[in-house]
């Protein structure tokens, strides 16, 4: 195993899209991008001081151009 981190459940999602593609306006609304039971197809783990901070780095991501990026806080077990 290479590493792994536990999510915070999807109500504490916040869904970013970008709207004409790579540079267009950046829009965000809160909760997960879909109600499915398992829908995760691969994460990236971003350090950002704040959510404002992930929303931006989210907005980057190809998958928001013509989708969406769902981003949510990773639970800190502690140690």
């Amino acid at each position: 195993m290479r590493g792994g981190a536990a999510l915070y459940q999807t109500t504490t999602a916040t869904t970013v899209r970008v709207q004409g593609g790579k540079g267009g306006d950046v829009v965000t609304t809160d909760g997960p991008y879909a109600e499915t039971k398992e829908a995760l197809t691969g994460f990236y783990l971003l350090e950002c001081a704040d959510l404002d901070e992930a929303v931006k780095v989210a907005a980057t991501i190809p998958g928001a151009w013509d989708g969406a990026v769902e981003v949510r806080p990773v639970i800190d077990f502690g140690g």
